[in-house]
């Protein structure tokens, strides 16, 4: 009996010290932290929960907060649910501090340059070698010639146009850079006083350098988080990632397919329920998602002190590395964002369906959908072809201004016009009507579109 007892007692301590041991590696180291987080996750791209982890209460497992609880509460119980499913980042977290105390010229061994209005980019680099499609394109003289690339570009955005100033954000955060172009994503300070001004800077960089900002990420505080939250609300397919401190509260665009965001909000601020139903709805419009990291990490919210930025810096790495890692081995690239109207929505099957508050009418498809939409055209002057198709003067425009970006050549005129339209209608009817005025022809594409999906076939 007495031996029973021991080899218990033995077998108890063993497990104990195992998983103390473990938990301290999941602490500590970050390759750990990582392995344990694909074991419990799968593969980015391939997200699948651990059929037997997911048993064991692990922080990997937590479920997000109910979008019904009360906005107060439901934002506390978000600072804990990102608390929770990110403690993989904290032995990051810990080497960032580590080096931010000891590191001494953190950039000696990275190259800066400007390219274009982007000036001084620190280069992580990296090389490739030079494919007959650069070569076509006319970035590389041959095949096979070595060509610098990154994996896509963080863009510290402030709105001062002081240079110090912008040079002072530049010194102080060396060593976060450091630490991001080790990852292999290139990294610059760039001045935006106006939405406008971020998103053409974006856009030219995006078209210009392809090989290394073809993806971007942006980080921001204050006025320089409500200029890319206002950017992301115009064009939700310009940035992978928003890492945003301190903005106002604006509402997320009607999008499925959002980039990832973290958003951090100040302790000390004191929040109307409708401003934090307004942070609360880029939550959900993140976490809206078919792949399981981005449906959990999408969309985080971290409660921090305003006076104290490093805190929400140094959460916001790890975050960023998640984001990066996810895009950078995905097999599927990210989707276009899909707008969501009012409860509807187009569905992969091409199959649409209009929510009148619990209820659901029975689904309609696009050929029926068309006929409607040819017998309301009878009587007009447009060709049944023109109209089947969606071509107008609106919708050409757009997608010239917006050529390079490989997402959009996925969304069909139909869907545009709707995007588009519902963006004119609700900035003010009398902006739609100015828009009538330049293109009678999308206007009537519109308001048929509308009609259609607001009369469903009974």
């Amino acid at each position: 009996m007495k031996s029973f007892i021991s080899s218990l007692f033995g077998l108890t301590l063993l497990i104990l010290t195992l998983l103390i041991l473990e938990g301290a590696c999941f602490r500590l180291v970050e390759n750990y932290a990582k392995s344990r987080l694909e074991l419990a996750w799968g593969k980015p791209g391939q997200g699948k929960f651990h059929s037997v982890l997911k048993k064991i209460p692990l922080d990997h497992f937590i479920s997000p907060p109910s979008p019904l609880l009360p906005p107060s509460d439901r934002i506390r119980l978000e600072d804990r649910y990102a608390t929770s499913l990110m403690s993989f980042g904290r032995a990051t977290r810990d080497r960032l501090q580590e080096e931010l105390e000891t590191s001494v010229d953190p950039l000696a061994a990275f190259e800066i340059k400007d390219i274009g209005v982007a000036k001084h980019v620190i280069f992580p680099g990296l090389q490739t070698t030079a494919t007959l499609h650069e070569v076509k394109k006319k970035m590389a003289r041959r095949v096979g010639d070595p060509m610098e690339y990154a994996k896509g570009m963080l863009l510290r955005v402030v709105t001062s146009k002081e240079k110090h100033i912008i040079e002072e954000e530049f010194t102080r955060l060396e060593i976060v850079f450091k630490f991001v172009l080790d990852k292999g994503l290139a990294c610059a300070v760039i001045s935006a006083s106006s939405p406008q001004e971020l998103m053409s800077i974006s856009r030219n960089l995006t078209r210009e350098n392809p090989m290394i900002a073809r993806d971007l990420y942006v980080w921001g505080d204050d006025e320089a988080a409500d200029i890319i939250l206002e950017v992301t609300q115009a064009d939700p397919g310009l940035f992978q990632a928003l890492m945003v401190h301190n903005p106002e509260a604006i509402p997320a665009p009607r999008v499925k397919g959002m980039p990832w965001i973290l958003l951090g909000v100040p302790s000390t601020n004191e929040y109307t329920d409708e401003k934090l139903l307004g942070f609360l709805s880029w939550l959900d419009r993140g976490r809206d998602a078919d792949k399981l990291y981005p449906s959990r990490l999408g969309g985080l919210l971290k409660i921090s002190e305003k006076e104290n930025r490093s805190d929400f810096e140094s959460f916001a790495i790890p975050y960023l590395f998640e984001s990066l890692e996810y895009f950078d081995h995905s097999q599927s690239p990210r989707v276009a964002p899909v707008q969501l109207i009012e409860g509807l929505a187009e569905t992969e099957s091409k199959l649409v369906k209009k929510s009148f508050g619990q209820k659901a009418d029975r689904d309609f498809d696009l050929f029926t959908l068309e006929e409607k939409m040819q017998e309301m055209e009878e009587s007009d002057e447009i060709s049944l072809v023109k109209f089947a198709t969606f071509d107008c003067e609106i919708i050409r425009g757009y997608r010239q201004i917006h050529a390079d970006d490989r997402n959009l050549q996925k969304v069909s005129n139909r869907d545009l016009v709707l995007k588009l339209g519902l963006g004119f209608e609700q900035m003010g009817e009398e902006v739609l009507e100015k828009i009538g005025k330049k293109d009678p022809l999308f206007l009537r594409f519109y308001n048929s579109l509308s009609e259609v999906q607001e009369s469903p076939f009974n």
